[in-house]
């Protein structure tokens, strides 16, 4: 077969190609005890103009705060030597401006200039200046606002020495900015002279490369149902589907390096003959509008109709013949600057005359934007002839683009596919050792000497096989072989010794083809015993990526196989995946395309450790705290930042672990490739660190983000840590002694998170950070606030829960930029008591905290309705302690309430009666309801479940008494439940999953129900269920009844049942029928 180039019409031609495919308390997310990958010590990234572009977006936004407030006037208004402050600072914003403009149009070019980069670096760091000078002026301006008259000094100056040397700072950062724009006219080539040159430099940093001739099946691993469907999807003349058009587009979506492109060439070379027009087109990154591809395509398709072979890629297209019955200007043939000169209608019409009554495969590879396809698609039009468009990207909106059904998402490899994967690589001369050999060696003689021969003829032949077989297997030390094959050596020997002379030579075939299988699919076989661990754990580092585990074992392949060079490997793999320009390539890819909002809130994911699962809630929190997230709008900067943590995403540069009640974002991960590209930005840029504590110790002071995560405890030093352009401390246990030093040294801090260490208290001195946005203790051991706390002007999040503090100062509510309170007492561990977490009590003037949209916990009071009242932000309530005199009021108050979306109640004790009869919410946005405690009779009445109770999608009651059975009362009043938890429920003895009930119901839980004995699943129940947990049911000691039917179950917990449930499993058989389900557990 000749080699098909690839016609590429991108900035970022088509990439290589190898051989490969691939509790009802809601509370954080536990986080990873693997310690996080220590980045290289050296970087080849330097940093990029995007990345430059960053720094001075943050200080623009600082600059805009300062300008759009009134302290810059009142200032000036009080000192006449600084009446110029305003137009100096808008000089700078406009300078900085210019030069973010400038920066973002160079692109790629920074790669192959090494004048330009150093020009950025100058810029970034006049960036990071200007940001603290103007955190430094609204520090002291506030102070300043509190005492007018001056009385208090700042530093043992009078406030106008310190704002004259602001004024001065800002004149030599202005007089530094100018010299810097001089040096980029002197030294630096214009951006119209950088523009031309942006492919050889872009391609310097992505290099050409060409796909293989053909792509072996063999080498396809861990996608052997992928290419089935996707071979199924792509081949024409299938039966016609009623509904589905015969011209099909086909979307492969996937982050970098999955193998997309791969699997698809091994299926388009195997079904291309079967159309009669083929074309691949690689877009990538640089669409360059729809006139270019339109051209592209209509020199391949118009070349094809005059080739034998039709195949258009490899044609050479110097002089293309357009077909003799389309005239285009009275011409009958047309070379390709002919086309170029054509405008949009004329190449669109050409190409639908020559793909009218044609079948055609068109594969738009690596599409990064959906204009690729929308401003092509009218050229393809449906004829009947079962064509196909096929696209392969990273984005989900552009795979939304795909025929309904005809998505195909690539996820990471499993561990077995990934390590079968890497053994092909690290070993590619060893096809098998000892063990396999001699098994597939006894194999193949079994085969052979039992083809053609009758019955009566094979048995002294094959019994003396047999035998010698045995005789060997046993002849083997097992303790010398991999485990694997351990194994399947002891099952061939147990299998030839039970076999009598006369069976079957076919059972004996059967049995070698069992053998050959069975040993090519065992992933470590070409692994000495010696590496075989350290070789998993290299693997497992890879998290699945094909384009990783491919390059490390090609790595590996070429190093001693010994276990200290294999463990240096592991320990540097972030620094040899670094030199990979193939990997490097194309994850860069990714970063560069994203927008500029989202390039800080990705970096900032590489600060939590290895496989962190992060919560949507704490992760837009923090967003918002560091100002990488504004309000555009109506809405909130919550709700932009969810939309970018979506965006991240749908890029798959993040990874969705779980979905809410709503089907929003709960949980996702940040890839740990994908983190070590985000740490060697992280790193370049100052952006931020996560390195341990040796290296924090000799670090640059003017670093802005450290992450302790993962750092070995470390011994507390008298030593001072100074890092006084610090704005986000992540501490854990390692480094919590030296936490009230570094918050000593750094005043600009923003975002301080010390959540499940063994932090005991803040220092009073917190109340001088001015710039603190966020406070994360959660799960510490601290146990009050101190009162300086009301000086945090600018907090935003103040999440204390979990932890052992009673009450909040009150000098909290003069905290009047506060939007998520979080604080209660966790006095249970174990959840057996009743209030196993305690409320804080309600400061008074709460309702002073008008943009609130999250209090959890606060206990219920007299006063508490009114204030309430006033909060009108609330998203997210928790109230505790509730009794029935409280009812009436309260839930009356909470009924009015116009954004409330989820609430937690909780009585004073279990026996406490909650009336929820004026419960009745005028807004349909309240979505989640938990209740604890005992409520009313005749709640099943109420509003909020009679008139309320379609809108809700997550319930769950604890301590709430049926007199009938919960499950069908619920069913008729909640229907559209995607969550439902019953804990510690009074009920009758047989529950009743009747047909139809709960149909979109993901999660069921059942607790503590101490009266339940038989529950029964009618046909038609739970279409949609996933999850079923079924623990401490003392009662129940047979199976769910119709179990069989929830054939789209996930999880199955059935725990602490009664004493005979195990036996009553084991006897029906329940557990074959069940192999399904990904996770059980009985």
């Amino acid at each position: 077969m000749s080699p098909r180039p690839r016609v590429s019409v991108s900035l970022f031609p088509a990439r290589h190609m190898q051989s490969f495919c691939r509790s009802e308390r809601s509370g954080r997310d536990a986080t990873s005890s693997a310690p996080p990958l220590q980045p290289c010590r050296r970087s080849r990234l330097g940093a990029t103009p995007s990345e430059m572009a960053e720094a001075a977006l943050l200080a623009l936004s600082k600059i805009g705060f300062y300008l759009a407030g009134e302290a810059a006037t009142f200032i000036a208004t009080k000192f006449s030597n600084l009446i110029e402050l305003p137009n100096t600072v808008q000089r700078i914003r406009r300078e900085l401006l210019m030069m973010n403009i400038f920066i973002r149009k160079t692109g790629a070019s920074y790669l192959s200039d090494e004048l330009l980069k150093a020009w950025i670096t100058e810029v970034r760091m006049l960036a990071y200046r200007v940001e603290d000078i103007m955190d430094n002026f609204s520090y002291h301006s506030l102070q300043f606002k509190q005492d007018p008259k001056g009385k208090k000094v700042a530093n043992g100056l009078n406030y106008g020495l310190v704002f004259s040397g602001i004024a001065d700072d800002l004149a030599k950062i202005e007089k530094e900015i100018e010299h810097v724009s001089k040096l980029k006219n002197m030294w630096v080539s214009s951006v119209h002279e950088l523009l031309p040159n942006q492919v050889t430099s872009a391609e310097q940093q992505f290099p050409r490369y060409s796909l293989p001739q053909l792509v072996k099946d063999e080498n396809l691993v861990g996608l052997k149902e992928d290419r089935e469907l996707l071979n199924k999807w792509l081949t024409p003349n299938v039966p016609v589907v009623e509904n589905i058009p015969a011209l099909k587009v086909v979307s492969l979506l996937g982050m970098g390096g999955m193998g997309k492109t791969t699997l698809l060439t091994s299926v388009y070379e195997q079904l291309k003959d079967l159309f009669d027009i083929r074309a691949w087109l690689t877009v990538s990154q640089a669409y360059r509008g729809v006139d270019a591809l339109l051209k592209e395509l209509l020199k391949i398709v118009s070349a094809s109709e005059h080739t034998a072979t039709g195949d258009a890629n490899n044609v050479n297209r110097n002089n293309v013949t357009v077909p003799v019955d389309i005239e285009i200007g009275g011409q009958k043939q047309l070379k390709p600057d002919d086309i170029d000169k054509m405008d949009t209608i004329d190449l669109k019409k050409n190409l639908k005359a020559v793909l009218k009554h044609k079948k055609y495969i068109v594969v738009l590879d690596d599409v990064w934007d959906r204009r690729v396809h929308d401003g092509i698609s009218d050229v393809f039009e449906d004829s009947g002839m079962e064509s196909r468009i096929v696209i392969t990207t990273r984005k989900q909106d552009v795979a939304s683009r795909a025929t309904p059904g005809y998505l195909l998402k690539l996820n990471p490899l499993d561990i077995k596919d990934a390590l079968q994967l890497f053994c092909t690589k690290a070993f590619p001369n060893k096809n098998h050792f000892d063990w396999t050999s001699k098994l597939l060696e006894h194999a193949n003689d079994i085969i052979k000497r039992s083809e053609g021969l009758p019955l009566e003829q094979c048995s002294p032949e094959l019994q003396e096989l047999a035998t010698d077989i045995i005789k060997k297997c046993e002849d083997f030390s097992l303790l010398k072989c991999p485990s694997e094959l351990q194994d399947l050596a002891t099952d061939t020997v147990n299998k030839f010794k039970g076999l009598s002379l006369s069976v079957c030579p076919s059972e004996l075939r059967d049995l070698a083809t069992v053998i050959v299988k069975q040993c090519e699919d065992l992933p470590l076989v070409k692994c000495p015993s010696e590496l075989q661990e350290i070789a998993t754990d290299i693997v497992k580092k890879c998290r699945g990526l094909p384009l990783a585990i491919v390059s490390v074992g090609n790595l590996l392949s070429s190093r001693k196989q010994i276990v200290p060079v294999w463990r240096q490997m592991y320990n540097e793999l972030p620094c040899e995946l670094e030199k990979d320009d193939q990997v490097q390539g194309i994850l860069n890819l990714s970063y560069y395309d994203l927008p500029s909002d989202l390039r800080n809130c990705f970096l900032y994911c590489s600060l939590f450790p290895e496989d962190y699962h992060f919560s949507k809630d704490d992760l837009v929190r923090l967003w918002v705290a560091e100002g990488f997230v504004g309000r555009k709008g109506d809405s909130t900067p919550e709700e932009v930042a969810e939309g970018y943590l979506m965006e991240l995403i749908h890029r798959n540069m993040l990874q969705l672990v779980d979905n809410d009640e709503l089907g929003r974002v709960s949980t996702c991960k940040l890839h740990d490739i994908l983190r070590e590209l985000a740490l060697l930005i992280s790193k370049a840029e100052m952006f931020g660190t996560v390195n341990d504590f040796g290296a924090m110790v000799q670090m640059d002071t003017g670093v802005r983000r450290i992450s302790s995560y993962g750092w070995k405890k470390m011994k507390k030093s008298k030593s001072k840590m100074k890092f006084p352009h610090l704005r986000t401390l992540m501490a854990s246990d390692t480094i919590v002694d030296y936490v009230p030093s570094i918050l000593s040294e750094s005043k600009y801090l923003t975002v301080l998170e010390l959540q499940n260490s063994d932090f005991r208290e803040l220092p009073k001195s917190i109340g001088n950070l001015f710039n603190l946005k966020y406070i994360g203790l959660r799960n510490t051991r601290i146990t009050s606030l101190p009162e300086s706390i009301e000086n945090l002007s600018n907090l935003q999040t103040l999440d204390v829960k979990s932890t052992e503090i009673k009450a909040l100062p009150p000098g909290i509510v003069n905290l009047t930029k506060l939007r998520h309170l979080t604080a209660d007492k966790f006095v249970d561990e174990n959840q057996s008591e009743f209030r196993y977490f305690i409320g804080v009590e309600a400061p008074n003037g709460l309702s002073n905290l008008e943009d609130l949209q999250t209090l959890e916990t606060v206990q219920a009071s007299k006063h508490l309705p009114e204030q309430l009242d006033k909060l009108l932000q609330l998203r997210s309530l928790w109230i505790d302690n509730i009794t029935a005199s409280h009812c009436a009021e309260l839930f009356g108050t909470l009924s009015t309430m116009p954004l409330l979306s989820s609430l937690l109640i909780s009585a004073g004790d279990e026996n406490e009666t909650l009336s929820l009869k004026n419960f009745n919410p005028t807004c349909t946005k309240l979505h989640k309801l938990i209740v604890r405690g005992c409520w009313a009779l005749g709640t099943m009445d109420c509003p909020i479940l009679q008139n309320h109770g379609t809108y809700l999608k997550y319930l769950a009651l604890s301590r709430c008494h049926f007199v009938e059975d919960p499950l069908v009362v619920l069913a008729s009043c909640v229907p559209n439940l995607t969550y439902l938890r019953l804990n510690n429920i009074a009920s009758p003895r047989t529950l009743v999953l009747l047909a139809g009930s709960f149909p979109h119901l993901k999660t069921l839980v059942f607790k503590d129900m101490n009266d339940v004995s038989l529950l029964k699943i009618i046909d038609g129940a739970l279409p949609e269920i996933e999850c079923l947990y079924i623990t401490s049911l003392p009662k129940l000691q047979t199976v769910p009844q119709g179990i069989r039917t929830l054939g789209s179950l996930k999880k199955l917990w059935l725990l602490g049942l009664h004493r005979n449930f195990k036996a009553q499993w084991d006897m029906d058989g329940i557990q074959k029928d069940l192999q399904y389900i990904l996770e059980l557990r009985v």
